[in-house]
């Protein structure tokens, strides 16, 4: 593919941060999508949000889904282009797409079929909130599939070390998505307007452009272009690879939704309040998942060419950046946490809520950065099995912890199992990794 790049020569710290910084932006452009969703669904009012954040749990369960796809092939793409197989990278590729395509429409049916089932789990308690929830899942169910499509593009190519395709076509879709959002949910004339539908539908569009960029951008690639076989024993492949770090998002997932039932004893307002506090989280969440996604390049393509040595020094050097960053955000969100929650929800209740969830979650920013960096440099390598084993370990843990401390802190103790939580698995990832580069020996990497 034009534009790839050698990540086994040169200088770590310039290679890293060339990588880094546009999937960094990329990915800043794809949480703005929600971002500026929020920000206009928020003058609805509570309400609306919660609905959204309700949909979003099994939104994000089909994102955890297609990661045994999209990671999978992503750290076997790196491989063969650190080894020199690009034939090999071509029929990696192309099976990726083939069970891409076949998983969302898959997740598609069962989402339509049983959506009154899975929000009624929830018992909201607000019937109008719920048939919002049912709306916007299923509208943004509908454009899953490209969701898919659009991930796995990004990774493949930023797995060849060309991360500034991404960016400019998210960057595009951002615009389109940033144009039809207050048309759709509040309307112009005569047309009233959809509400959460119109949030829904805008971002489908969005989704349906980017896709439709990354195919005519890359239509000519040697990658992309001509049929193969599919290959089911790189399909097998792919999945063993992916499929614990698909465990560990899909465990994520459901355990979100167990907290998402204790929180919403404390009302519609608290789950909306969780909603937007991710969304600002995912600031932090998203600048680090650049890095995790360079490092995974990076390490991927040097384990491939068994460059050892650089493996060690851009962990280090990675660790370094990560840390300076996440005490940084960690600053920002316990200082000024009611300025930035109150650019979403306005209201009094909403308001308090908000600025406790944000102060209570800041002291575990630079963990949870930690962690996620981390969790790209044993995904390089293709040790996928090992980050979630900690990641299920101590995200279930957030479960009997919210129910004890909510004893005593209410809402605010539920805030801080979710913190606590964050903050143990960032420090044992670390100490887990530095512990393995220290056993790391040519021309095998024991772990």
């Amino acid at each position: 593919m034009k534009g790839t790049n050698d990540l086994t020569r040169g200088p770590i710290m310039p290679s890293l941060m060339k990588l880094t910084l546009p999937i960094i932006a990329t990915n800043f452009i794809s949480t703005t999508y929600g971002l500026v969703d929020m920000i206009w669904v928020g003058r609805l009012g509570s309400g609306p949000v919660a609905a959204i954040g309700t949909a979003s749990f099994f939104i994000n369960l089909a994102i955890a889904l297609s990661t045994m796809v999209t990671i999978g092939t992503g750290i076997k793409v790196s491989h063969c282009m650190g080894a020199g197989q690009k034939d090999k990278a071509k029929s990696y590729i192309q099976n990726g797409f083939t069970m891409s395509i076949l998983l969302g429409l898959l997740y598609m049916v069962f989402i339509i079929l049983s959506k009154d089932k899975l929000i009624g789990f929830f018992d909201l308690g607000n019937e109008d909130v719920e048939q919002m929830a049912k709306q916007f899942l299923l509208i943004s169910i509908i454009g899953i599939v490209f969701s898919i499509i659009n991930t796995l593009f990004a990774t493949i190519i930023n797995s060849m070390g060309n991360s500034k395709k991404p960016f400019y076509i998210f960057s595009v879709g951002l615009i389109f998505n940033i144009i039809l959002d207050p048309f759709l949910i509040f309307g112009v004339g005569n047309f009233d307007g959809w509400g959460v539908a119109g949030a829904a539908i805008a971002t489908l569009a969005a989704n349906i452009v980017v896709t439709s960029l990354f195919i005519l951008q890359t239509r000519n690639s040697e990658f992309m272009s001509g049929l193969t076989l599919r290959d089911t024993r790189e399909m097998k492949e792919v999945i063993q690879m992916g499929f614990p770090i698909t465990i560990q998002r899909v465990t994520f997932t459901i355990i979100s939704i167990i907290m998402a039932k204790i929180i919403v004893r404390f009302g519609a307002d608290a789950i909306a309040v969780q909603k937007v506090g991710i969304q600002i989280e995912s600031i932090s969440y998203m600048t680090i998942g650049g890095l995790q996604g360079a490092i995974a390049a990076f390490f991927g393509q040097n384990y491939g060419a068994r460059q050892l040595d650089r493996i060690k020094h851009g962990y280090n050097y990675a660790l370094l950046l990560t840390a300076i960053f996440g005490f940084i955000i960690s600053i920002v969100f316990i200082l000024f946490p009611q300025q930035l929650f109150s650019l979403f929800l306005s209201d009094e209740t909403s308001l308090e809520l908000g600025t406790n969830y944000m102060r209570i979650i800041g002291y575990s920013q630079l963990f949870m950065c930690m962690e996620l960096m981390t969790v790209g440099a044993f995904n390089g390598m293709g040790k996928t099995h090992i980050p979630p084993i900690f990641s299920i370990l101590f995200t279930a843990l957030r479960i009997p912890l919210a129910l004890l401390l909510s004893e005593p802190f209410g809402l605010n103790g539920v805030w801080m199992s979710i913190a606590l939580s964050s903050v143990f698995k960032g420090v044992i990832l670390v100490f887990w990794f530095k512990r393995s580069l220290r056993r790391m020996n040519e021309p095998q990497v024991n772990m």
